[in-house]
């Protein structure tokens, strides 16, 4: 194994280091504070958290001269409190020494500490927290640094702390799993280290720099976990070390570095700490188009006059300070909605901070599992809906199959809801098709809509689109009766060849009529109807026949 050699000053902090962070050093801070009592002069809805410290010396609180007193979380809560935000502090679990493996084993064991003659166990702090800061890591590298007594020349295995450093990244990780499964909305912030040796001669730097990186970024990759943030401070302790860590012979901050630290996680909790709980404004119903909004009532001095409601930055909506819930209707399916809602009191003082909540409405579930996005897709929707047209046993529709007779026949016999016609048809041909396939067919030819060649109904046969926008025309034709638009006012489709002035007059007519699109002019007329067209032909003209 490869050993490496440092100087003996880095000896001397190494040895320093070990035995300041031991164990064996007791907490003599304050573990609690009040809870706040400060009074807001406007509505709203945030609320103080309960901040829980969780680590070694330095959330403990040990400083520059090995004294136990205020750390960076100290700093934290005294900024929280402040503020107003504090409900709550707990440092009780933090101590000199610990390395990750302390943290994990606390809180796999579920540890018990005594607090002014009071038991506090470490799930319960955890589960009552809302904000968490975890400090280690250090310690379980420096647990490699072997010290001569005599030299103070100072040995480490390369493979072996590379190893612990992957451990320490591992070990955050199932920290923060174990605090999640505890309490899985507590907002953790991990700490990164700083250089703790910025007094060595510069020719050492460069290692120690390397060595802090590994560190850091085993830290850094475990805060990737959700809701979870990581402290930078190596550049901010650094910047004016001679006075974060003004003695050579200790790595602990003073207490400007504590405050400097601390100012750190202060800035990241003010940005991502959810002040304003989750469930304050939420989303209590959601439709294809309409989402119910339900809040929790602001906290305010008198008493709260409106609930403003926005969308964006439109107010849509107002209530009165005893309701607690609106309904925003006509919005468009799946599609993303940010609303956002402001408490107004008695005296016009707004919520400054007040709750959003970005909204997706519902996307319309398809019957069929072949037409979401189809051109046709809410005609077909319609038409099955209005029983005109059944799927297929596998769950699909086949919109660009052709109509045959014999489906033309049923939807045609479903879409005017034709009661049965218990009447002989001249047809060969559809012994082979269900009974109730028959009894359509039957309907349909004792109504007119169909008719035979020499005894075959023929019906496997594709109907072509000329033939069924003829069908649907006259069916269309009869209900409107004399309220038929004139079709000579419409232009008749370009490909329309040879065929008899009646059907040229329906397509004409439906074409100016919105019903059928041409294309360049043409309608295509010997294609086959497909499954889709049909539906749209349909819909298009029942619409137009009940207006």
């Amino acid at each position: 194994m490869r050993k490496k050699f440092l100087c003996n000053w880095f000896a001397i902090l190494a040895l320093v280091l070990y035995v300041g962070l031991a164990p064996t050093q007791n907490v003599s801070a304050n573990t609690t504070v009040e809870e706040n009592t400060t009074e807001v002069s406007a509505p709203t809805w945030v609320a103080s958290a309960s901040y829980l410290a969780l680590g070694d010396s330095l959330a403990a609180g040990m400083d520059h001269l090995g004294e136990m007193g205020d750390g960076y979380a100290d700093y934290l809560a005294g900024t929280m409190e402040e503020t107003g935000l504090l409900e709550s502090f707990n440092k009780t679990f933090a101590a000199p020494g610990y390395t990750t493996k302390d943290v994990l084993k606390d809180i796999e064991e579920n540890a018990t500490r005594d607090v002014g003659g009071k038991s506090i166990r470490l799930h319960d702090a955890i589960a009552n927290a809302g904000l968490i800061t975890i400090s280690a890591g250090a310690n379980d590298v420096l647990a490699h640094v072997k010290i001569d007594p005599t030299t103070f020349a100072v040995m480490y295995d390369e493979q072996a702390l590379q190893l612990e450093i992957k451990q320490v990244g591992m070990n955050l990780m199932k920290i923060i799993t174990a605090i999640h499964t505890i309490n899985p909305e507590a907002q953790v912030y991990v700490m990164g280290y700083y250089n703790p040796y910025p007094h060595l001669p510069k020719e050492i730097q460069p290692l120690l720099a390397q060595l802090l990186a590994g560190v850091n970024k085993a830290i850094e990759t475990a805060a990737q976990l959700p809701n979870v943030d990581w402290v930078q401070t190596a550049d901010i302790v650094a910047k004016d070390f001679k006075a974060n860590l003004p003695n050579p012979q200790n790595i602990h901050l003073s207490p400007e570095g504590y405050q400097v630290v601390a100012e750190l996680f202060w800035n990241k909790v003010q940005a991502d700490y959810p002040w304003i709980p989750v469930d304050a404004f939420v989303a209590d119903e959601v439709t294809t188009d309409s989402v119910t909004l339900a809040w929790k009532a602001a906290t305010t001095e008198g008493q709260i006059a409106t609930y403003d409601i926005y969308l964006q930055d439109e107010k849509i909506g107002s209530v009165d300070g005893d309701v607690l819930s609106f309904t925003v209707e006509d919005l468009d399916e799946n599609q993303s909605y940010a609303f956002s809602i402001m408490a107004v009191d008695g005296n016009g003082n707004s919520s400054e901070e007040s709750p959003s909540l970005n909204v997706t409405t519902e996307a319309a579930v398809s019957s069929f599992s072949d037409v979401k996005g189809h051109w046709a897709e809410g005609a077909i929707e319609q038409a099955t809906l209005l029983g005109i047209f059944n799927g297929y046993a596998d769950g699909t529709f086949k919109p660009d199959n052709g109509l045959t007779r014999a489906q033309a026949a049923s939807v045609f016999v479903r879409a005017l809801q034709l009661p049965a016609a218990n009447v002989a048809v001249p047809f060969d041909d559809i012994g082979d098709y269900s009974e109730a396939t028959q009894a359509d067919i039957q309907t349909a030819f004792a109504n007119g809509l169909v008719k035979g060649d020499n005894g075959n109904f023929k019906p496997t046969e594709n109907v072509t689109r000329a033939q069924l926008a003829l069908m649907v025309w006259r069916v269309a034709a009869s209900e409107l009766g004399g309220d038929m638009p004139a079709s000579n006012t419409f232009t008749s489709p370009t490909d329309m060849g040879d065929y008899d002035v009646e059907t040229i007059q329906a397509i004409a007519t439906m074409s100016g009529l919105g019903v059928i699109s041409l294309e360049d002019g043409a309608f295509h007329p010997t294609e086959p109807a497909t499954r889709a067209f049909a539906a749209s032909l349909l819909t298009k003209l029942l619409s137009l026949t009940n207006q």
